[in-house]
């Protein structure tokens, strides 16, 4: 069995990524950012040590959740999939 939670897709850029969104978005599919670095949080500000964390802000920027939750037929699926297609070609 498989307890995935998440599919998502790490795209090459931030620009990428919200242009992907939008595109997403224009054909009726919600996909999102994944996360906010807790080091960049209003709430941890007084507790990061300063360091960089390069990984952690690329990752920020680029990972795109995709559209997963349980009614979530074939068709969904598909579509999903061949919009992102879509949008590949086109860049």
């Amino acid at each position: 069995t498989n307890n995935g939670h998440m599919f998502y897709l790490l795209c090459p850029s931030l620009e990428y990524r919200t242009s992907l969104i939008q595109f997403l978005k224009s054909n009726d599919i919600n996909a999102v950012f994944h996360y906010l670095p807790l080091h960049s949080s209003k709430y941890y500000e007084e507790r990061h040590d300063g360091r960089q964390l390069v990984n952690c802000d690329t990752f920020s920027d680029c990972l795109l959740r995709l559209p997963l939750y349980y009614e979530m037929t074939d068709s969904d699926v598909y579509k999903v999939i061949d919009s992102i297609i879509k949008f590949c070609h086109t860049k």
